[in-house]
């Protein structure tokens, strides 16, 4: 009896130790494979735009030199350099001291010149009340030869007069300019501190004074993109440094020349000057680096899809449009302009339409 229990018990432990296995091991059915739901897009109306990125920096362009005026030493300083100084302002003033020990010798000369001409003209005056004609012939000569000199001397001394009266003009003139006045209005800068002190020459620059609300953009590019520009084009600007900032611009030259450095060498692709006039702006300041997007093609209310919904691997674009309930219908494009991930759609598709990606 006992040995049938013992049979009994392993035949039952058998048997579970089996259903545990197959329960483990058994193939598990296969679970419903579930399709995604398709990508869609709507088609909308919106503006597109074109541009070309570019790099540069800011000029200040509107820059007047400053000139000595004569040769002399700057007596007084009435700015700093760094001032801010309006049209007008007294900028420095020149010495005069030997300008006027020029004036007053030249007046001492002038003074004794017509002292000179007034007893030759007494003189004159005095020879002609008693004048002989003569009685031979060349006695008379003789008397219009003296006549006819004294006469010249005159007129040479009185033209002699005219024109140191002139250069005494002259000299007064020049000193008339020791002021020297600021001609426009903006900062100056002084070329060199030392001309706090030393001598100056004729037409020397002494410095310049920059009008700061004239900023330019100045840029390069290569030839591909020269052709698409044009004078007047808009231009979004950001400083390199400080992303955040923007401002804006238009085109304001084209270069029709190559740079130098590129239209000698036959290998390297050429390149052109670009000046884009900057909007005046108190965060802007000249020579920092900068970015520009100068807008080319614009075009408002343009049927616009996103680019990856068109297909191209036929003959002519295509989308999948949404039926609805599932369905889609192959529908042929014309496309026009593509900007980023935006591409135009000329005719085929209406805004509120929406396609599908498979």
């Amino acid at each position: 009896m006992k040995k049938w229990i013992k049979i009994i018990i392993t035949i039952v432990l058998l048997a579970g130790v089996g259903y545990w296995l197959y329960e483990k091991y058994k193939p598990k059915p296969e679970l419903p494979v579930e399709i995604p739901p398709p990508i869609t897009f709507d088609v909308t109306q919106e503006t597109m735009t074109q541009t070309i990125q570019v790099k540069g920096k800011s000029v200040y362009t509107d820059q007047t030199d400053v000139f000595a005026p004569y040769a002399s030493s700057i007596k007084q300083w009435h700015v700093k350099s760094g001032d801010q100084v309006k049209k007008g302002d007294i900028l420095f003033t020149l010495d005069t001291t030997a300008q006027q020990t020029e004036v007053q010798q030249l007046e001492s000369d002038l003074e004794k010149a017509r002292l000179d001409y007034e007893l030759n003209q007494v003189s004159v005056e005095q020879a002609g009340m008693t004048e002989t004609l003569g009685v031979t012939e060349e006695e008379r000569k003789k008397a219009f030869v003296e006549r006819e000199g004294k006469r010249l001397t005159s007129e040479l001394s009185q033209k002699a007069l005219v024109l140191k009266e002139q250069e005494i003009q002259k000299k007064k003139e020049v000193m008339s300019k020791a002021v020297v006045y600021a001609s426009a209005s903006g900062i100056f800068q002084m070329n060199d501190e030392d001309s706090k002190t030393r001598a100056v020459t004729e037409g020397q620059v002494i410095g310049s004074i920059t009008n700061t609300s004239k900023l330019k953009f100045m840029t390069i590019v290569g030839e591909e993109e020269m052709f698409r520009l044009k004078v007047g084009m808009p231009v979004q600007v950001r400083m390199t440094a400080q992303k955040d900032l923007e401002f804006t611009g238009k085109v304001s030259k084209v270069s029709k020349f190559a740079r130098k450095s590129t239209d000698t060498d036959l290998k390297q692709a050429s390149q052109f000057d670009v000046v884009i006039d900057l909007k005046p702006d108190a965060k802007m300041f000249g020579g920092v680096s900068l970015e520009g997007d100068i807008e080319t093609t614009r075009k408002d209310k343009a049927t616009v899809v996103s680019s990856i919904a068109v297909m191209r691997d036929q003959t002519e674009p295509y989308v999948l449009l949404d039926k609805g309930n599932g369905q889609t219908e192959p529908l042929t494009i014309k496309a026009g302009m593509e900007s980023g991930d935006k591409t135009e759609v000329l005719s085929g598709l209406k805004p509120g339409d929406v396609v599908v990606i498979p």
